[in-house]
C-alpha cells in the first residue's frame, strides 16, 4: 500500500516510522468514531492507523512551515537588501564561536551575542527586542533622535539604544548577561539632558562630551558612532 506522499505504508513500514503516541483522549475519540461509524455502516479506524495518520499530518505540516520560513526569509532579503556584516553596537565584523553575530529576522539588524545579550545561538527565527515587542510601532530612543539601531527597554518601559546606554557613563544594565533592562537613568545629571549635540545640532536626549578634559564638545552617542568617533572601553 502507498500513502498520499508516495511512501510505502505497509504495516511493518508504518510501525518502524511512527513517532506519534496515542494518549487517553485519542483513544476515547477513536472509540467514539468507531461507534458512529458502525451505526453508519462505515469502515472502523484502528489505533495503529490513527497514529500513522496523525504522525503523517504532523510531519507534513513541519515540512510546510519550514518551506514557508525559507520563502519569508527570501522575501525579507529581497525587500530589505543584503544583511549587514558589522555589529550595530560595537561596529566590528569579527566574531568567534562563542560570540557570533546574529541577525534579526524582522529588521536584519546585526549584533554580537555579547553586545546584545544573546547567551545562546537561537534555533530558527530570532527577533530583536524591538521587533518582538513593538514590531508595528516607531520606537524612539530616550537618549538620542535616531530610530534605527539595536534597542532594549529601560526599567521604566521606555526604549533606548544599547550603544547609547553603553556610552553614557551613568547608565548600565540590570542583568549583564542578557543586557536588559537599561537602568541608572535617574543618575544622569540634569546638565547632560540640556547639552546641544555638535553633530546633529539637536538638543534633547542625553549627550556625552569628549573625554579630553580640555574639550567640551558634546554629542549624542549614536551621532558619534555614525560619525566614526570612537569610545575607549576597558
Amino acid at each position: 500500500m502507498t500513502s498520499i506522499d508516495g511512501r510505502d505504508s505497509s504495516s511493518s513500514s508504518i510501525k518502524e516510522r511512527i513517532e506519534y503516541d496515542m494518549d487517553e483522549q485519542d483513544k476515547y475519540w477513536v472509540e467514539k468514531h468507531n461507534e458512529s461509524a458502525k451505526s453508519q455502516k462505515w469502515a472502523s479506524l484502528n489505533m495503529k492507523m490513527f497514529e500513522y495518520i496523525i504522525d503523517l499530518i504532523e510531519k507534513e505540516w513541519f515540512e510546510v512551515t519550514k518551506s514557508l520560513q525559507r520563502g519569508l526569509a527570501v522575501l525579507q532579503q529581497t525587500q530589505m537588501g543584503p544583511l549587514e556584516s558589522e555589529c550595530s553596537i560595537c561596529g566590528e565584523d569579527e566574531c568567534e564561536n562563542s560570540n557570533a553575530i546574529v541577525y534579526c529576522d524582522g529588521c536584519n539588524i546585526a549584533v554580537h551575542q555579547e553586545c546584545y545579550g544573546v547567551p545562546y545561538i537561537p534555533e530558527g527565527q530570532w527577533l530583536c527586542r524591538k521587533c518582538s515587542h513593538a514590531p508595528d510601532n516607531l520606537v524612539k530612543c530616550l537618549f538620542c533622535p535616531h530610530t534605527d539601531g539595536a534597542f532594549k527597554q529601560t526599567n521604566s518601559g521606555l526604549w533606548a539604544h544599547v550603544l547609547c546606554s553603553l556610552w553614557i557613563p551613568e547608565t548600565g544594565f540590570a542583568n549583564q548577561i542578557y543586557m536588559e533592562p537599561i537602568d541608572g537613568i535617574e543618575l544622569i545629571p540634569k546638565s547632560r539632558w540640556k547639552l546641544l549635540c555638535s553633530l546633529c545640532g539637536k538638543r534633547g536626549g542625553a549627550c556625552i562630551q569628549c573625554s579630553n578634559r580640555m574639550c567640551y564638545v558634546a554629542f549624542h552617542p549614536m551621532c558619534a558612532a555614525k560619525s566614526n568617533l570612537t569610545m575607549h572601553v576597558k
